[in-house]
């Protein structure tokens, strides 16, 4: 019968000197920004062209001006972690690092063209890790020649703010790239779960039948968008309601991973119209502007 890899011989802490991070958008700077503060390595932060590779840059530099501006860490200090950054357009700049997350759109064929890319530039010992919040790993780890060492590092959004990383392990994943993942974790500060590479892990799949559920409410007028956030959040003592979640997570995004789960697990995850409208018509949430609620 087959079975998983194992590990062979005790697994010791890695000494992270690179990190890559492929994607530069709001959960890639949120990660790349993690590692500089909390890791002694240098980050090459990878993205398709120069100017997604400038929004890059602006993104991490504010989430490191936070800090100072708040009298936390030291100009000295916050200068020191931007200058471990390398930013580049080419994945061939990511051939040094021990360990890469990838951040990229959640499509699975775009996910593994870049692992097959990065299988690629990387040396045969670095782990791939991807963020997807739902996508199967075993069938990106397949598009390497190592996919013993893949695996997912679900971090939730926004990064600084969450203190959770799911790790999701692809039916290939060795027991040695699971400790060397969590030893990673836990020096960024973050506490994990371990999931099965099923779809929607645990978080995603629980998370999205509350996000559905609420909006198939708005949708029948059973409550305003403000009354059934606040429901869910004094009822269950949530920090956020489900529908102010989707708002920042991205309706796109709730869509797009819906249909995903929808094809995997069945009509329990059927996307409401009102979600398909509002998607079609440009209201996205936070990054648009307006979703179910306004941030003009």
């Amino acid at each position: 019968m087959a079975t998983r890899p194992e590990t062979t011989g005790e697994a010791t802490a890695p000494n992270w000197r690179v990190i890559g991070v492929v994607g530069g958008g709001a959960m890639g700077s949120g990660i790349a920004y993690e590692v500089a503060r909390n890791l002694n390595a240098q980050i090459v932060l990878r993205e398709v062209d120069e100017a997604a590779l400038e929004r890059a840059r602006a993104n991490v530099t504010k989430l490191i001006e936070r800090p100072v501006q708040k009298g936390q860490v030291s100009r000295e200090t916050a200068d020191g972690w931007l200058a471990r950054f390398t930013w580049t357009t080419s994945l061939e700049d990511l051939a040094d690092t021990d360990l890469v997350v990838e951040a990229v759109f959640e499509q699975i064929d775009l996910k593994r063209e870049t692992f097959a890319q990065l299988d690629h530039h990387c040396r045969p010992d670095a782990i791939l890790a991807s963020n997807t919040s739902g996508l199967p790993i075993t069938q990106i780890a397949a598009a390497t020649r190592r996919p013993e060492r893949v695996l997912g590092l679900h971090f939730f959004n926004p990064v600084p703010a969450m203190k959770l990383v799911e790790i999701v392990r692809a039916y290939q994943t060795s027991d040695s790239t699971i400790e060397q993942a969590r030893a990673f974790c836990a020096a960024l500060k973050k506490e994990t779960i371990l999931a099965k590479d099923y779809p929607g892990f645990i978080t995603t799949r629980i998370g999205l039948m509350m996000i559905a559920e609420a909006i198939r409410c708005l949708d029948e007028g059973i409550g305003s968008p403000e009354d059934i956030d606040k429901g869910m959040r004094l009822a269950f003592n949530h920090p956020m309601g489900p529908l102010a979640l989707a708002d920042l997570v991205g309706l796109d995004v709730v869509l797009h991973v819906l249909e995903a789960n929808r094809a995997a697990l069945g009509e329990r995850f059927l996307p409401s119209p009102l979600l398909r409208q509002m998607v079609t018509a440009g209201y996205l949430g936070r990054k648009s502007g307006r979703g179910f609620y306004s941030y003009e």
